[in-house]
């Protein structure tokens, strides 16, 4: 009998046991805070909802007429977009193009703030990139950083919008306004526009706008 009275007191130690990490199991599952980098379906759908709004904003500002003036907003003498902080970093944690005095940076006022009501007032980062053809080898991508914020993480989805620039079309950039066609400046020994005549007919370059988002 006392051995009897021992086993159901081990079984009943059993269940009690089991019931306690059943029970924390249950909790655990309910205190875990779902957040854009969770694996699992809920990443899958938040990232889905995060690359829809990027292929949106994209949308949005091509559009308003922004992306191809954003790809010929270059300034020639610093060799980089207009009033970024380097080549590398580009814009850096600004907005596109809005560091310039005022009044004279509207061209890419909108876009630059579009991601950053869209995406950083929701804790995300993005970068922005513009892709072009490399002139000698056309099948080859050069990139030149418009947004630069950092390498993008495992989560990041990307989004894209694809814009013809043409011979006859100029910079943007108020100090490059000049006149001068994207064919003359191709010309000319001295240009620093990061693109190149790829094109023998009408069109200059091809260019790909790239939004990454994580």
């Amino acid at each position: 009998m006392v051995g009897d009275d021992r086993g159901q007191a081990f079984a009943l130690e059993g269940i009690v046991a089991s019931i306690v990490v059943l029970t924390a199991v249950l909790f655990a599952l309910q205190a875990v805070v779902l957040t854009p980098t969770t694996a699992g379906t809920v990443d899958q759908d938040v990232k889905a909802q995060l690359r829809v709004e990027a292929e949106d904003a994209l949308a949005v500002a091509a559009e308003k007429r922004q992306l191809r003036p954003l790809a010929r907003y270059w300034n020639n003498s610093s060799r980089t977009f207009a009033y970024a902080y380097s080549r590398d970093r580009g814009y850096g944690s600004d907005p596109p193009c809005t560091r310039g005095p005022p009044g004279r940076a509207e061209v890419c006022d909108g876009l630059g703030e579009l991601p950053n009501e869209t995406f950083a007032s929701e804790g995300y980062v993005y970068n922005l990139y513009v892709d072009y053809r490399n002139a000698s080898a056309p099948r080859r991508t050069e990139t030149e950083r418009v947004v630069y914020r950092g390498v993008p993480s495992d989560n990041a989805v990307i989004a894209t919008h694809t814009v013809v620039l043409y011979d006859d079309m100029g910079l943007t950039a108020p100090e490059d306004a000049d006149g001068r066609t994207l064919a003359e400046l191709d010309a000319d020994d001295e240009r620093h526009f990061y693109a190149a005549d790829a094109d023998p007919g009408p069109v200059f370059n091809v260019v790909e706008v790239r939004l990454v988002v994580w």
